[in-house]
């Protein structure tokens, strides 16, 4: 008998620990809700962490040209725009490049604004590109004449233009156009209602508000339609806005292109007519010949 009873509590204590034993190994196996184990809970958290704000990269990329006048510290410089000096926050690869430019070298460069900790209104300008530019070549320098190239009627050929001088800048007029470097306009001798207004672009110009304005002010034309693809490539490259709208009797384009790191604004004005075949190809190429001064 005592024999038996020995066994019997032998018995259970084989089955509590077994009992114990299994509870510990179903609580361990188990995924809890809320728990580093669940699903990808814890690659979640991580990926929060590291993620950049939603602002972060969104700022408008904006472009400008001047001259530089020197480093202020390891973080900063100054660029001369349109004559007043003008202070850039720049990382170390910035600053790399800007310890191997003397002060008046011409520059092109590329900046977005960042509010400054605090103070919502204050803004710091913040280069992301900064090159030496080419110098720009004088009136003096450029030749009388030049050959440019042009399509007519689907074939190319070369015509001599001759040099003019406008307002900071120089290109090569064609015979049949007139040149006024006072208002900065190319007409044609024929009919001076086909011609082009010529603006040279501040260099902190924004791209945005200049398509903006330009599509209230041809709407009182017609129908507006942005040129892009092969008729842009073709005969404007390198624009960065083009516009047109026509009417029954006028057609208009605006036109925003870079030449040498300067912008410029082309208002074209192409009445419907027999010579706006000649006019617009050759208004082109002259456009196209600009060398900035």
């Amino acid at each position: 008998m005592n024999k038996s009873r020995k066994m019997l509590i032998l018995l259970a204590a084989v089955v509590l620990t077994l009992s114990v034993s299994l509870t510990a190994c179903s609580k361990t196996g188990t995924e809890q809700p809320g728990t580093p184990a669940n699903s990808n809970n814890g690659n979640s958290q991580i990926h929060d962490e590291t993620k950049p704000p939603e602002d972060a990269g969104n700022e408008e990329t904006k472009q400008g040209t001047g001259r530089f006048v020197g480093l202020m510290d390891n973080h900063s410089l100054e660029i001369e725009v349109n004559g007043e000096p003008m202070p850039f926050q720049m990382d170390a690869s910035i600053s790399a490049i800007a310890e191997g430019l003397l002060p008046s070298d011409p520059v092109e460069f590329e900046y977005v604004e960042k509010a400054v900790p605090g103070d919502d209104s204050l803004k710091q300008l913040v280069l992301t590109r900064l090159e030496k530019a080419e110098a720009p070549r004088t009136s003096g320098e450029l030749p009388a004449t030049k050959q440019l190239e042009v399509e007519l009627e689907g074939m190319k050929e070369e015509r001599t233009a001759n040099l003019a001088e406008g307002q900071g800048y120089a290109l090569y007029v064609f015979d049949i156009f007139d040149f006024d470097p006072q208002s900065d306009t190319l007409s044609m001798k024929y009919d001076s209602n086909y011609k082009v207004k010529i603006t040279k672009l501040p260099s902190d110009y924004n791209t945005d508000d200049l398509r903006s304005d330009a599509k209230e002010r041809l709407s009182k034309t017609g129908k507006i339609e942005e040129v892009t693809g092969e008729v842009m490539n073709r005969f404007m490259p390198d624009t960065s806005v083009f516009l047109q709208a026509a009417g029954n009797d006028l057609s208009q384009q605006y036109v925003v292109k870079e030449i040498g790191g300067q912008g410029y604004a082309f208002e074209v004005n192409i009445p419907q007519g027999e010579p706006s075949e000649g006019f617009v190809p050759l208004a082109y190429a002259s456009l196209n010949s600009i060398v900035t001064q």
